[in-house]
Parts: C-alpha cells; sequence; structure tokens
C-alpha cells in the first residue's frame, strides 16, 4: 500500500469548453497543470497545441519546465497536443493506460518519450496516482494526507462512480474533491452522480469539459455549494490538513 502523501497541491485549467477567466482560448478538450510539493505533471493537453502554448503564457506558466505528462485516454481531444508538447519540453515520461496505436507510439520514442502505461492501480510519482485501465481510460488520483484524495478525470467514460470506487478500493481513503469531464448531459443523471457524491462524503465537485450544463444543474441541486465552477484559468488550491 503506498503512503507517501502530499502538503500541498495546485490546479490549473488551461484548456476546457468554457472560460473562467478573461483574455483565454478555449477549446473542445481538457488539459489541467499539476503542481504538488514542487513536482509539474500536465494531466492531458487538449487538441489544439496553439491554444494550449497561448494559455499557458497568458497564465505564466512554463511547459518546458514539466516533470511528466499524464495521459487519460488516447482521444484526440485529450491527446492532439502532445507531440508538439513533446517537441517543446523535450523527452519526458508519458504515463497513459494503454498503448496507442503505433503511429503515436512510433512518434513518441522518436521524441524521446518515455511511454508508461499502467495498467493497474499505481503510484507514478510520490503522491500521485494512476487508477489504472478502466476501459482506455485511467484517472490522476492525489493524496493530500488528512484532507483526503483528490481525483481528476478525463471523460470518466468507465463512469465517475467505478474511478471513486476505484481510488478509494486503492488507497483506502475518502475522496474529497472531484474535478474533470463527467461524460453525462441530463439534468437526472447530474443528480445521480450528486447522490452518490453525497453518500460518498466528496467535498468539492469541479466539472467541465463532457460535463453538460444540464448535468450541472442537477449536480448542484443536490450537492450545493460544493460545486463550483470550472473553465480556463481557473486554480484550485488544495492542502493537507496536517
Amino acid at each position: 500500500m503506498p503512503t507517501a502523501s502530499l502538503e500541498a497541491m495546485t490546479v490549473t485549467v488551461l484548456l476546457d469548453n468554457e472560460p473562467f477567466s478573461s483574455g483565454l482560448m478555449t477549446d473542445w478538450g481538457l488539459s489541467l497543470l499539476v503542481e504538488a510539493d514542487g513536482v509539474k505533471v500536465l494531466m492531458d493537453t487538449g487538441s489544439s497545441a496553439r491554444k494550449l502554448f497561448a494559455n499557458a503564457s497568458a497564465l505564466g506558466v512554463k511547459l518546458d519546465e514539466l516533470d511528466a505528462i499524464f495521459i487519460s485516454h488516447w482521444h484526440g481531444d485529450h491527446c492532439g497536443a502532445l507531440l508538439e508538447l513533446l517537441d517543446l519540453s523535450g523527452g519526458l515520461d508519458v504515463f497513459a493506460p494503454v498503448e496507442p496505436g503505433w503511429w503515436m507510439t512510433r512518434r513518441l520514442r522518436g521524441r524521446g518519450a518515455s511511454l508508461v502505461v499502467l495498467r493497474r492501480p499505481s503510484e507514478l510519482l510520490p503522491g500521485l496516482h494512476s487508477t489504472g485501465d478502466l476501459g482506455g481510460e485511467h484517472s490522476l488520483v492525489a493524496d493530500l494526507g488528512d484532507l483526503g484524495l483528490v481525483v481528476l478525470t478525463g471523460c470518466s467514460h468507465p463512469g465517475a462512480e467505478n474511478v471513486i470506487e476505484r481510488a478509494c478500493a486503492y488507497l483506502a481513503k475518502r475522496v474529497y474533491a472531484l474535478m474533470g469531464g463527467f461524460h453525462i448531459s441530463s439534468y437526472q443523471e447530474g443528480r445521480r452522480l450528486g447522490t452518490f457524491l453525497a453518500r460518498k462524503g466528496v467535498r468539492l465537485v469541479c466539472p467541465c469539459h463532457c460535463t453538460g450544463s444540464s448535468a450541472k444543474r442537477g449536480l448542484a441541486e443536490v450537492l450545493g455549494n460544493a460545486v463550483v465552477r470550472c473553465g480556463v484559468g481557473r486554480r484550485l488550491e488544495f492542502r493537507s490538513k496536517g
């Protein structure tokens, strides 16, 4: 059982479908910068390198200082800017749940990247974990000690409920926050997920990307102020109670 936990973590939204701060570019896709105890990991790249680089520059983020890249799944709106990012950042570990096709694999190697496939729940860096492969997708889980777990999802294709259950079972802790795409669109789907999250004691929910507006309303009706707005430029900070 992993024992390392983080003292603090900041998550910055570099790409999303909707804006949070003015002057930034939106994109159908997702990219989250995770900064935790001196380590910088980019979760997903969105589909447009031009927009990713522009937003990063506007937010003062130096993408050439990344320590690793985490790809939630091999869909273009989550990995479309990966190769151009590697041209900038140089060879890095790229964590993924499954291998991509031969075309992508060949180009990753050509850029000096090390593809690390995490089929099972694994610690990729101290305090940062993968849920392991859930139907071709994995989620990033941060262990914030006494605060609990912060779960970051790409699209939640396997179901956000299943992602939460996997994270809790692996690390034997409760989830404090859930952030990312939830792959739901209707009001009723939002209410169902909200009811599940309330039962699990989740205290903060930040839906974005493939979470429809009606689903967000359903989540908010159940969870109230625990649901916070997302969008490009949003920055959330988490700190261990200890």
